[in-house]
Order: C-alpha cells, then structure tokens, then sequence
C-alpha cells in the first residue's frame, strides 16, 4: 500500500486516529502530511470572543512561568545540598537561582496585575498539584537568600567578564512582548 492510498481514506477514520497522524506528522515535521489529514477532516463552524487567543496564550504562559520557578526551586535545593563540598561557590549559585526565582515570579505578577489578571491563578492550580502552603515556604526562603539585581551581576561579571543580565524590567517587557500586549 503506497502513501497516496493511504491519504485517500483519511476521511474514513476517526477523528483519534486522524489526530495521532497529524501528532505524528507534526513530530517529522511533514508539512503535505500534516495538510492531506486537515484536507480530509471534517469542518466545524464556530465563533469565538476576540480575547480567546489572548486567554489561551496566557494560560501557556501561566503554565510554563510556573514550570520555570518550580525548576529554579528544585535547582536551589540541589545547591543547598551540595554546599557541604564549596559553600562559598554554591552559596552564590543558589543565590543566583534564587534572583531568577525571584525575577520570574515578580515579573509575571506584575503583567498579571497591569492587565487585572486574576491574583490567585497559583493558588487555584498549585491546590490541585501540591501543597500551597509548601510553594509559599519556598517563596519566602528564596527571596531571603536571592542576590538582588546588583549582587546578581556583579556575580555574573566576576565569573564571566559580562555584567549583562535581563532584569525585572526586561522580563516584563519580554512576557508582554511574548504576549502580544502592549509595552511601556
């Protein structure tokens, strides 16, 4: 059985089987793949508001915000436990996950309260994860031990020769340019 058989019956499977082909197809990057499944799959009409894209990126957004703290939470552990071989060296890498931290989660709250996003979004999916309470206890640790944006690139300096960091306001900017939002 050759390949164009094979397409002339996309419309006789189902709607899972065609999205596994297309899945697939996305993953070989098989662009007339990827168009032949679309072509023989059956249309719905809808409409939707003019802020569901916005509302869909977001939530990307949340998601992958949430991921990256949660990183720079696991990465500063490993610090921390590491420290007993070079404290001074890992104190200061900790230190520095800990400014990310910081500087993720600070500029996304900011975009959130700019736009009026809900304040809670967190809460509401961390609830469903893991203890809140737990990610609370991190926050307030790591923002103890965080370098502040000096501290972070004089660290960065001294260990690379470049004093050349995204700050809080760069963050911002990037998520809202990331977003399509307007920027100060």
């Amino acid at each position: 059985m050759n390949i164009k058989s094979i397409r002339k019956s996309y419309e006789n499977l189902t709607m899972l089987e065609r999205l596994s082909l297309a899945d697939n197809a996305v993953f070989r990057n098989d662009e007339s793949e990827i168009n032949a499944i679309v072509a023989a799959s059956p249309r719905k009409t809808f409409s939707q508001p003019d802020y569901l894209d916005l509302f869909e990126n977001i939530n990307r957004f949340r998601f992958c915000n949430l991921i990256t703290r949660l990183s720079y939470v696991m990465q500063f552990d490993f610090f921390l436990r590491c420290g007993l071989a070079d404290k001074k060296r890992i104190s200061d890498d900790a230190r520095l996950t800990a400014f990310l931290y910081v500087r993720a989660t600070d500029s996304w709250k900011a975009v959130c309260d700019e736009f009026g996003l809900r304040p809670d979004y967190n809460q509401e999916i961390c609830s469903l994860l893991f203890s809140v309470e737990m990610l609370n206890r991190k926050d307030d640790f790591l923002r103890a031990f965080a370098f502040t944006e000096s501290e972070a690139k004089a660290y960065i300096k001294k260990q690379s020769g470049d004093d050349k960091i995204k700050t809080l306001a760069d963050e911002i900017n990037a998520t809202r340019e990331a977003l399509e939002l307007p920027t100060k």
